[in-house]
């Protein structure tokens, strides 16, 4: 019994951890950014606590927007649409870490065996056709086939 689910899960995981520790300076680089914007939302909009701050923050740059908390002045505003910009980014970053581990650990547990068998597959029909001495007459008779096939089109 082949248990590919397993196999590729325990790849996918072990892929997704190393490609995020691979792209971690961004990922630090992003959050720096994030908690920057929070203590310098918290001073614009004069807000007594630096937690409600990085909530909305974090909130408007995981674009969930639970609308709590607003700021008032162009400048909080002018913050709120960088940390959104700056999510967004992080995000991505963070997606496209899952879909490239996601593609490769398929290709390593599914793809590889499946190709193989049909390398060997192929191989088999060529061989077969070549010694039968029918390759020539199946090809000739294919070509009438094609043409009309692509006339119809």
């Amino acid at each position: 019994m082949d248990f590919l689910p397993i196999k590729f899960t325990i790849k996918f995981v072990e892929l997704f951890i190393t490609g995020l520790f691979m792209v971690s300076p961004v990922l630090i680089f992003l959050a720096g950014i994030l908690f920057i914007i929070a203590k310098i939302t918290c001073r614009i909009e004069k807000w007594q606590s630096y937690t409600k701050s990085l909530f909305f923050t974090f909130i408007t740059a995981l674009t969930v927007g639970y609308g709590k908390t607003v700021p008032s002045s162009g400048w909080g505003r002018f913050l709120s649409v960088l940390s959104a910009f700056v999510g967004v980014v992080l995000t991505g970053v963070i997606v496209s870490v899952a879909l490239n581990s996601v593609m490769i650990s398929w290709q390593a547990t599914h793809d590889t065996p499946m190709e193989a068998s049909i390398e060997s597959e192929l191989e088999s029909l060529e061989n077969t056709a070549f010694h039968s001495g029918n390759q020539s007459s199946n090809s000739a008779d294919s070509i009438p086939v094609i043409a009309d096939s692509l006339a119809n089109l």
